[in-house]
């Protein structure tokens, strides 16, 4: 199952996203990120979880995102107590590329290697940062005195709630660090980045972040319609064939989902083609092992008019103004 998903990724990619010339300086655009989910606990000495009282047995499944072509770069599996840093991209591998990722990936060294392979990056910091503050703008690029040469800490409590304060700091190294105080919350978020100020304002290395949700609609996408969930087997091997299994035909439903969609020339939802299985995937299943081609070809044009009618992204404008298109992302559809 493993070597399957191995062939998926390697021969089933296809970029279905385009990007204006806001994100030229990117080629690829790059995320991480893991889910984790309890197995039966007899298999606790195989797969141990990090929340042993809870689930003392637990996997967890590492992806790699490329946001261009909507489809994982890789994808490791690993008891979920194994540390996710040991299944980040080489940072040699992020040349040109824009990495994204979540607070559970920061860390600093990496970000550093990320930079002088000639990568850029936006990672949201733990709220323990504690740099030093060199420099210190507002929205308006106004330079804010009172953060200068301060401990971050120190400056927390200068971040209006309503505000953005877009910082340049040091450390154990150097980097732009980038705070908000989101409505609702009890300290500020911050983001650290390596993005050039000048072509990217604070709030714009923020909606880029929100690219990141695109991967937890994915593990969602995943878990609620592909079935990868916790499986009632003792057995460590046939519980990770299962889980390779799951992957697969996720794999194969956005493969099918990116062609109907290039051929019919319809922005699809990936989330409504897995939503809408019964309708299309089983028939098309069974026509491939039949294996008459007349019979085929008319199972395919008719799941493409299927998905084309049932599977359409439900509001193309609004992705284009708060959705993932808002940075300057375009569907490809011919």
């Amino acid at each position: 199952m493993k070597s399957l998903v191995d062939v998926a990724l390697s021969e089933w990619q296809q970029q279905i996203l385009g990007k204006d010339a806001t994100l030229s300086d990117f080629k690829r655009i790059v995320m991480q990120d893991g889910s984790s989910f309890a197995v039966h606990d007899s298999l606790k000495e195989t797969f141990k979880g990090r929340f042993t009282k809870i689930s003392p047995a637990a996997i967890e499944v590492h992806v790699s995102w490329d946001v261009l072509k909507g489809y994982p770069e890789a994808i490791s599996v690993s008891p979920d107590s194994q540390a996710e840093y040991d299944f980040l991209s080489e940072a040699k591998s992020l040349v040109d590329a824009l990495f994204l990722a979540d607070r559970g990936y920061f860390k600093l060294s990496y970000l550093e290697s990320i930079d002088n392979a000639g990568g850029f990056y936006v990672v949201r910091a733990k709220t323990t940062v504690n740099p030093t503050v060199v420099t210190a703008f507002n929205r308006h690029k106004k330079i804010l005195k009172r953060f200068t040469q301060k401990k971050q800490k120190d400056v927390k409590k200068h971040i209006r709630r309503s505000g953005v304060v877009d910082m340049d700091v040091k450390g154990k190294t150097s980097y732009r660090l980038i705070a908000s105080w989101p409505k609702g919350k009890s300290e500020p978020t911050y983001w650290a980045t390596n993005l050039n100020r000048e072509k990217f304002s604070a709030e714009s290395v923020i909606n880029l972040y929100s690219l990141r949700w695109q991967i937890e609609l994915l593990f969602k996408e995943w878990k609620l319609y592909c079935n990868l969930q916790k499986f009632n087997t003792r057995n460590a091997t046939m519980m990770e064939g299962l889980v390779w299994a799951t992957l697969l035909t996720l794999l194969v439903k956005r493969r099918i989902s990116m062609s109907a969609q290039q051929l019919a020339g319809i922005e699809l939802s990936t989330f409504m083609v897995a939503k809408n299985t019964q309708g299309w995937f089983y028939q098309l299943m069974e026509s491939i092992t039949q294996g008459v081609l007349s019979t085929l070809k008319k199972m395919w044009q008719k799941t493409i008019n299927f998905l084309s009618k049932y599977a359409q992204r439900a509001n193309p404008a609004r992705d284009k103004e708060k959705g993932r298109l808002k940075c300057g992302l375009n569907p490809i559809t011919f």
